[in-house]
């Protein structure tokens, strides 16, 4: 891409390799900003290139150490803010709290919403994010939000990848959308995982074919776990999974690699902190830099990012 004045890319800690690819492919250097911690624990940010003026973005995952990752992005907003940068715009390739985003029972808050919130009261101007868990998320926010979707990339991957006689199962009801889309870019079947009975079954014929569970995150593998297991006892030749964020929370890798999943493809929304080849995982990362660099590079020009737009 084109190098250009007038804008600055920063990042906090939790994603700092996909930050870099970003900036490269942009053919700019990562802003310079020291974000590290105080004795006490409290962060501590600095921003050290002259910002006044100039559009400014700030990539950062919100993932663990989920609240140290939330407060660098808040901190580092408002130190924007406060160094006259003449717009900030905060890039979120993984949303944390995103599946707090309704009341599912009384007396729990909606986080998402909260968290939307605080961004907002740091002073961002701007959203970009990545696959959020749910639509709805985009209507938490009052500033304009641009919400970029993985499905390119991993249907790229999918059609160098999938074996013959593929077909692709949603977890649930709730994730059918995007199976389908995932599944009509393919041109393959789909079918569904019933979770209703004491044991899960696949809705739709897997004899013999190889399943592929499109989701958006794997964080506990339980999902994964589960339509392994389901897809197995319905004749299915194997199974592989792709996933957008893999969070990958403690005993994760552990069942994943009991299950017998063939293989595993996520993004890199989320910077890899568990070595999954030491527990036996098949895991292959795919790079969304490219997408956080197209959309970047177009809002700074006010052109429209609708190319790495999906209707999921």
């Amino acid at each position: 891409m084109e190098k250009r004045a007038g804008y600055r890319v920063f990042s906090g800690n939790a994603n700092i390799r996909l930050a870099n690819a970003v900036c490269s492919l942009l053919d700019i250097p990562r802003g310079d900003a020291l974000v590290t911690t105080f004795q006490d624990g409290e962060i501590r940010i600095e921003i050290r290139d002259n910002v006044r003026g100039l559009n400014t973005y700030v990539i950062q995952s919100l993932c663990c150490p989920v609240n140290d990752h939330i407060m660098e992005l808040l901190i580092m907003i408002d130190a924007l803010k406060r160094a006259s940068a003449k717009s900030v715009c905060a890039v979120i390739p993984y949303y944390a709290y995103g599946r707090r985003d309704k009341k599912e029972k009384p007396r729990v808050p909606i986080t998402g919403r909260m968290l939307a919130s605080l961004i907002e009261e740091a002073g961002v101007d701007h959203v970009v994010a990545l696959d959020f868990h749910s639509g709805q998320t985009m209507g938490f926010f009052k500033v304009p939000v641009d919400h970029l979707s993985a499905m390119s990339v991993m249907v790229e991957h999918a059609r160098k990848h999938l074996p013959p006689d593929s077909i692709v199962v949603a977890p649930d009801a709730a994730g059918v959308r995007r199976a389908r889309v995932f599944a009509s870019e393919l041109d393959l079947d789909m079918a569904i995982m019933d979770e209703r009975e004491v044991t899960p079954r696949i809705v739709g014929n897997v004899k013999g074919r190889h399943v592929v569970l499109y989701d958006d995150i794997v964080d506990t593998g339980r999902t994964i776990e589960r339509v392994v297991q389901a897809a197995l006892r319905a004749g299915a030749a194997s199974v592989i999974a792709y996933c957008v964020h893999g969070i990958f929370s403690k005993g994760c890798a552990e069942r994943i690699a009991a299950s017998k999943l063939e293989r595993l493809v996520v993004t890199d929304s989320v910077a890899p902190y568990t070595n999954l080849l030491e527990f036996g995982v098949n895991v292959e990362y795919i790079t969304v830099a490219p997408l956080l660099a197209e959309a970047i590079s177009a809002l700074n020009r006010g052109e429209t990012i609708s190319s790495v737009f999906y209707s999921i």
